[in-house]
């Protein structure tokens, strides 16, 4: 089963994306892990710390403090400078947005960051293990929440998402409907539109297709109007569905 959302362009068109799953979320952090313990011990022995874990003392504690530090902030700072990415997230594919589809912001990034506890590694040791413990809590509870959300994203107000949407055309995707060989024109006015109307209407198309409910029948009812009402039609076809599929195969033919 895919778990969803929608979000409105701002082009009022509703566009729909897919949220990240549990394991394409923990599979972006193991990423992120894995690249702090390289960097922890590549920096460790440039700075001649040696065998750190039998060593002890302020002055460790403090290099220790200035190597982590990095990681600490590491998620907070990525997240807000890449628009939701941190690298574990780029190479899945998923990102962080606002519940309304935007980028996270300052206030967003640093909420997820507090409920993540990155910052037990301050003092490290035993609280270590809260950490972990607070990694497994979000990985059981975004895998039972609605819109898989940990407790980061439910009080920072986000989700996390693939960067594709569901429904993604391109011209060519218009360009490989019909054909002078197989369509006679029905509307020729049509080419007063331009290919950004064409890639709204195919996309409504197939959203009352793939979810036909009344929110999405309505706005495929007024774009229809609107579209016979600019190109000169006293009324709209009874068909619109129809229509609005006569038009996207007009506009091909015509404009090719």
């Amino acid at each position: 089963m895919k778990y969803t959302v929608e979000f409105e362009s701002a082009h009022h068109v509703k566009v729909e994306y897919e949220l990240a799953s549990p394991m394409q979320r923990l599979a972006a952090s193991m990423i992120d892990t894995v690249m702090f313990i390289i960097y922890f011990v590549i920096v460790s022995m440039a700075m001649g710390l040696g065998d750190i874990f039998s060593a002890y003392g302020t002055e460790l504690f403090f290099k220790l403090l200035i190597i982590k530090l990095p990681w600490i902030f590491y998620n907070p700072i990525i997240e807000y400078a890449t628009s939701g990415q941190s690298v574990g997230k780029m190479l899945l594919g998923i990102r962080v947005v606002t519940v309304n589809g935007e980028r996270p912001g300052l206030r967003e990034v640093f909420t997820r960051w507090v409920f993540r506890a990155d910052w037990v590694w301050i003092a490290a040791d035993l609280f270590i293990l809260i950490w972990l413990g607070i990694g497994i809590m979000g990985f059981i509870f975004s895998g039972t929440s609605e819109l898989r959300q940990r407790m980061g994203d439910i009080m920072a107000g986000t989700l996390v998402i693939r960067n594709k949407s569901s429904l993604v055309y391109n011209l060519n995707d218009v360009l490989s409907i019909k054909s002078l060989d197989n369509h006679q024109p029905t509307y020729p006015q049509v080419t007063r539109f331009t290919d950004e109307d064409m890639l709204l209407i195919k996309n409504t198309i197939q959203r009352v297709q793939m979810n036909p409910n009344t929110e999405t029948k309505k706005f495929a009812i007024e774009l229809a109007d609107e579209s016979a009402r600019l190109i000169g039609l006293e009324e709209t076809p009874p068909k619109r569905m129809e229509f609005l599929q006569t038009l996207l195969q007009d506009y091909v033919v015509l404009t090719r």
